[in-house]
């Protein structure tokens, strides 16, 4: 039977006794009402999986001893990060959680012209949770590293930093996402960027300002999706096709 995974969040060594807490604890003990001696799985951030025990269990937290550790295998081969606007409601967290089963490796918030919340409404620490959450569930060890407070300026001078930088763009009918991975197939990249709009898309001028500084425009198909729709399905896409 495959294990409970749990979260740590500093480093761990084999041998070696730690804590688990809060809301952590109360899953292990209330939720999955775990027993001394029974086996659990835990991470923290690193490249592994590490087997432990529970050695002891009081009122507020659970001790467990690591036993061993082994490389995780479902962590991203690649790099595939996404540039995210800001949207309304839970839809971060819905992309959040969804990239992180995806493979993707890191989102970074962005504000733009037709956004319809406030630049400072995301907030990083309830989706570093989701991240976390996502792990426990897909089985990967790295949780995707949030980034918040970026505009389109600083978008374009982190276009140079990938091998390919995507803006998925509404308003493009030639070039689409699939057509472009294709033609690459013999020469894939190493780290890809995929730049999603708000609700109301980009600008033009704001896609003038992107491909002016060496961003490459492609559409999603015919249809026209939904910000966290296009979010997940181009990383999909991405992820299938270099076989991430």
């Amino acid at each position: 039977m495959k294990l409970k995974r749990y979260y740590i969040s500093e480093p761990l060594k084999e041998n070696q006794v730690y804590k688990l807490e809060n809301e952590e604890f109360h899953h292990l003990v209330n939720v999955m009402r775990t027993k001394v001696g029974e086996n659990i799985e835990l991470f923290c951030g690193d490249e592994y999986n590490y087997l432990a025990t529970i050695a002891g269990i009081t009122k507020k937290f659970a001790e467990v001893k690591i036993i061993s550790k082994s490389k995780n295998i479902a962590n991203p081969k690649i790099k595939i990060d996404v540039y995210q606007a800001l949207a309304k409601g839970d839809k971060l967290s819905i992309i959040t959680q969804k990239i992180t089963e995806l493979g993707a490796s890191e989102l970074f918030v962005f504000y733009s012209k037709f956004c319809d919340v406030k630049p400072t409404s995301s907030k990083p620490e309830k989706l570093e949770q989701v991240t976390i959450n996502a792990c426990k569930q897909c089985g990967r060890s790295l949780p995707v590293k949030i980034n918040s407070g970026l505009n389109i300026t600083d978008v374009c001078k982190a276009i140079k930093n990938y091998d390919k930088f995507f803006v998925c763009y509404e308003a493009e009918e030639k070039d689409s996402l699939t057509n472009y991975i294709k033609s690459m197939s013999n020469d894939a990249p190493k780290s890809v960027a995929i730049m999603i709009g708000a609700e109301g898309g980009f600008s033009e001028d704001e896609i003038k300002l992107l491909k002016n500084s060496g961003a490459i425009i492609v559409g999603l198909g015919s249809r026209i999706l939904r910000t966290e729709t296009a979010s997940i399905a181009a990383t999909a896409v991405i992820s299938q096709m270099l076989n991430n």
